[in-house]
């Protein structure tokens, strides 16, 4: 897919839950999950927020930030690795579970996470983090191959928005045609009704006179 022609984006980015002394620690996990549910600040301004969005597991499953923050500590002491990806698409506004589809379509390489969606930016998109014990290097055949899928996946989930919308759009402006074309019909109808009434009370008036 050519830069000129990109129109969505997926990225990954990563670090250890170790403490400079290699102790196990998964206190910056948990800051990076409170982060991407609540933006910057100290948890007391966080939790006066609105939540950005809500959590999906990998099955595409609703999950309370509570048990998330929990899957967070629980996989940031076993694993040595945070992931966090990033998916995007520019032009057209996806719904969380077509983010995480386009997220399972990349197959077994990351087998479980938690996903966020964000709409408070110039483009709508996704965050999801997964953790695991080995490094995922982003030139590795493995990698590509999943980075492919997820961006093929989401440009379907893209296309398949776009013609949802257009047929959305269609079926207003066809919903709107009968309306305008009913329209001189009612006029004449009413011109038609008005004429009637006059000459009826013109009749009636006749008759009165005794010209009926």
């Amino acid at each position: 897919m050519s830069k000129s022609k990109t129109t969505n984006i997926v990225r990954m980015d990563w670090l250890r839950n170790r403490t400079p002394t290699g102790k196990r620690s998964a206190t910056k996990a948990r800051k990076l999950a409170q982060y991407l549910a609540f933006g910057r600040g100290r948890l007391a301004e966080q939790m006066e927020r609105p939540q950005r969005g809500q959590w999906l597991n990998e099955s595409g499953q609703v999950v309370p930030h509570e048990e998330v923050i929990q899957w967070v500590k629980e996989q940031g002491m076993e694993n040595l690795y945070t992931r966090q990806f990033v998916l995007s698409v520019k032009d057209i506004t996806l719904t969380p579970e077509a983010f995480n589809r386009a997220m399972a379509a990349g197959g077994d390489l990351f087998r479980e996470w938690r996903l966020i969606r964000h709409e408070d930016s110039r483009y709508p998109h996704a965050h999801a983090l997964a953790f695991g014990q080995e490094e995922v290097r982003i030139k590795s055949e493995a990698f590509r191959q999943w980075w492919q899928a997820v961006r093929a996946a989401l440009e379907r989930e893209r296309q398949a928005q776009i013609e949802q919308e257009q047929a959305q759009q269609q079926r207003l402006a066809l919903s709107a045609v009968p309306a305008l074309s009913q329209a001189p019909g009612q006029e004449a109808t009413a011109v038609s009704t008005k004429q009637q009434i006059a000459a009826d009370a013109e009749k009636s008036r006749q008759q009165g006179w005794g010209l009926g």
